[in-house]
């Protein structure tokens, strides 16, 4: 799992560590590690990214054991991502004036955007909108995408890649007639889904 300070401020504790948050901290905890999430002075808002080994189910009881370790603080600077995993990818991603991420998709993988900072036109298989600060763009698996930072300043973006498949990028070149064709090879050499047209 994969936390997200949005505002506020606050702590998260395992039974050995504790750490302070401010805006835009984040960190990553480890399948079957406790920890605690204190809100501050102010309330704290943040977003859970997860990708559950197994069925999703709710909790009836809160227990309040914490075991030993296992949260991993991690910065918001461009280079700062997620820690290895087959399950989630992701961290903060930063596109300059002007810029556009090339059009690709991720083999199996849905990945999911939260716009923290400036403006964006997100375009998914063919259809663009402009997306602006604390709005999220969910993009299924397979489905090609691209952004461009339409504002007049840095866009700053959280995204989570899930499940982490390597290779994940695939990436498409247009056609003189508009479509796109694949120039990455699927892992299992089956057919691009959806069509590249």
């Amino acid at each position: 799992m994969v936390v997200l300070i949005l505002s506020g401020e606050g702590s998260v504790t395992t039974s050995d560590r504790k750490f302070d948050l401010t805006d835009t901290s984040q960190f990553h905890v480890p399948a079957s590690k406790r920890f605690e999430l204190h809100a501050g002075a102010q309330d704290l808002h943040y977003l859970l990214a997860t990708c559950p080994a197994g069925e999703l189910r709710s909790n009836q009881e809160h227990d309040r054991k914490i075991t030993l370790g296992g949260v991993t603080m991690l910065t918001t600077s461009r280079y700062d991502r997620f820690p290895d995993s087959g399950f989630v990818r992701g961290g903060m991603f930063y596109l300059d004036e002007c810029r556009t991420a090339s059009y690709h998709s991720h083999y199996s993988a849905a990945e999911v955007f939260v716009f923290l900072k400036g403006q964006c036109r997100a375009k998914v298989d063919g259809v663009s909108e402009d997306i602006g600060p604390r709005e999220v763009l969910h993009v299924p698996a397979e489905e090609k995408h691209e952004l461009k930072n339409i504002g007049n300043s840095l866009l700053e973006v959280w995204l989570t890649v899930t499940p982490n498949v390597s290779p994940s990028y695939t990436f498409y070149e247009e056609q003189a007639d508009g479509t796109w064709v694949r120039v990455t090879p699927r892992v299992d050499g089956q057919e691009s889904r959806p069509p590249s047209a």
